[in-house]
């Protein structure tokens, strides 16, 4: 699976990224999340989005 994680707060981001590298596939020794992405602004998200297709992305709400 493919996540892009946009937030604006560099602790926020590494803080999901640490999440998403504990999940694991069901049965598998696998990490879920195998390729991940991170934007810190919406720019930087478009960026992201219009080079290469994601499964999953987490955005923070109250960005400025």
């Amino acid at each position: 699976m493919r996540v892009l994680i946009v937030d604006d707060e560099p602790l926020a981001r590494a803080r999901l990224r640490a999440l998403l590298a504990d999940c694991r596939a069901p049965g598998s020794a696998a990490p879920w999340a195998l390729e991940l992405g991170e934007a810190g602004d919406a720019v930087q998200a478009m960026a992201q989005l219009q080079h290469r297709p994601w499964d999953l992305v987490l955005l923070d709400i109250h960005m400025p």
